[in-house]
């Protein structure tokens, strides 16, 4: 009976996690379309700026530097922006790991006090 408890535990953790890896899969797509978002808008706004400080129209050359330094922008933020996801990433694992070892420790401690109870094997 115990370790048909143990299997039926195992399987709900599993589906927990795999439930909470969905979800923040979303999250995490969500997070990084806003970011994507957010740098688009502000390199349209430096470039307005741009074109009013100097007073005319980028040249070609003018707006592939702007291109390079918009795609170094993007990937500079997304890198950060992955950095975070990960370092979150990983705290959460350490916490899930955290609980999962107090609560095997708590379990342990239960069987061990449950095992001092019984009789001894003689009578």
């Amino acid at each position: 009976m115990a370790w048909l408890d143990l299997d039926m535990e195992i399987e709900r953790r599993m589906e927990d996690f795999e439930r909470r890896l969905k979800e923040n899969r979303g999250a995490i797509r969500a997070q990084i379309e806003q970011a994507e978002r957010r740098c688009r808008e502000a390199e349209e706004v430096r470039r307005r700026d741009w074109e009013e400080l100097k007073g005319h129209l980028a040249t070609e050359a003018e707006k592939r530097q702007f291109e390079s330094e918009s795609i170094q922008r993007l990937f500079a933020t997304l890198t950060d922006e992955y950095v975070n996801v990960v370092r979150s990433a990983g705290e959460d694992m350490k916490r899930e790991f955290a609980e999962g070892r107090a609560e095997a420790r708590a379990q342990t401690e239960a069987i061990l006090k449950l095992l001092d109870r019984l009789p001894p094997e003689g009578s």
